[in-house]
Formats: C-alpha cells, sequence, structure tokens
C-alpha cells in the first residue's frame, strides 16, 4: 500500500500540508501579490493615460480636420474666383484680340479696295486711250475722214460712262 494512503501518517501529513500552505499562503500574499497589485496598478494607470491621450488626440484630429475642411472651402472658393477671373481676362483678351483683327481686316479690305479702285481707273483710261486709237484708226481707214482726238476722247468717255 502507499505511504502517504496510510492512516497512521494522516495526521502528520495533515500538520505539515497546513504548515505549507500557511507558509505558501503568507509568502503570495505579502510578496507575491503586492507585486502583482503593482504591476496592475501601472498597467491600469498606463491604459486610463493612453485613454487621456487617445482623447486628446482625437480631439486634435477633429480640430485639424476642421481647419482642413475650412481650408479646402477656401482653396476651392479661390480657385473658383481666380477660374472666373481668368475666364473674364480671357474673353476681354479675345474680344479686344477680335477687335484688332477685324480693324486690320477692315484696313486691309479698304487699301485692297483702293487698290482695285486705282487699277479699275487705270484700266478704264487704258481701254479709253486704245478705243480712242482703234476708233481713230478705223474711221480713218473705212470713212477716209480724220476725226480731231478731242471729240473722240469725249465720245470714249460718254460711252465708258454709261457702261458704267
Amino acid at each position: 500500500m502507499l505511504p502517504q494512503l496510510d492512516p497512521t501518517w494522516y495526521a502528520s501529513q495533515s500538520f505539515w500540508m497546513l504548515v505549507t500552505f500557511c507558509a505558501m499562503f503568507l509568502a503570495v500574499w505579502r510578496l507575491v501579490m503586492p507585486a502583482m497589485r503593482a504591476t496592475v496598478d501601472v498597467r491600469r494607470s498606463k491604459i486610463e493615460e493612453d485613454i487621456k491621450q487617445t482623447e486628446i488626440l482625437k480631439t486634435e484630429a477633429a480640430r485639424l480636420l476642421k481647419e482642413l475642411d475650412a481650408a479646402r472651402a477656401s482653396v476651392r472658393e479661390n480657385t473658383a474666383r481666380l477660374m472666373a477671373q481668368a475666364q473674364e481676362q480671357a474673353q476681354a483678351q479675345t474680344a479686344q484680340s477680335e477687335a484688332e483683327f477685324t480693324a486690320r481686316l477692315n484696313e486691309h479690305i479698304a487699301q485692297k479696295e483702293q487698290a482695285l479702285k486705282q487699277a479699275r481707273e487705270s484700266a478704264l483710261r487704258e481701254v479709253a486711250s486704245i478705243s480712242g486709237e482703234l476708233t481713230d484708226a478705223i474711221v480713218r481707214k473705212i470713212g477716209g475722214i480724220t476725226v480731231p482726238a478731242d471729240e473722240i476722247r469725249q465720245e470714249t468717255a460718254s460711252v465708258m460712262e454709261k457702261s458704267a
């Protein structure tokens, strides 16, 4: 039979078990528990401090987010204003360029019309001169008469005026 199950040893075993239990209880109660309690208290204070710090950071983040939103809104407003100004300037420059181009074009057209008018007048003078010479030559050959040059010029000019 096993010695620990022998009833003759129960009293001695119970005594030493009670002494060992009390010694262990006192050692845990006086040595281990205060260290564990200190560790738990440190952890608790660390957690509470972290929670407080988190709340502070959360408040700071909310404030920064509001500032960021305000800055974004301000940037959007400034951008819209600048875009409107740029569009107005572009329209003004376009209108100015268009006006300048129209003025240059009108001037160019006027110059070309004047040149065309001068060319037409020159051509008409040439035609009048040639037709006067031809008329004189035709009248001399066919009629055998000589008509004064002033008379031929007057008649040619009157015919040219009627056709113009």
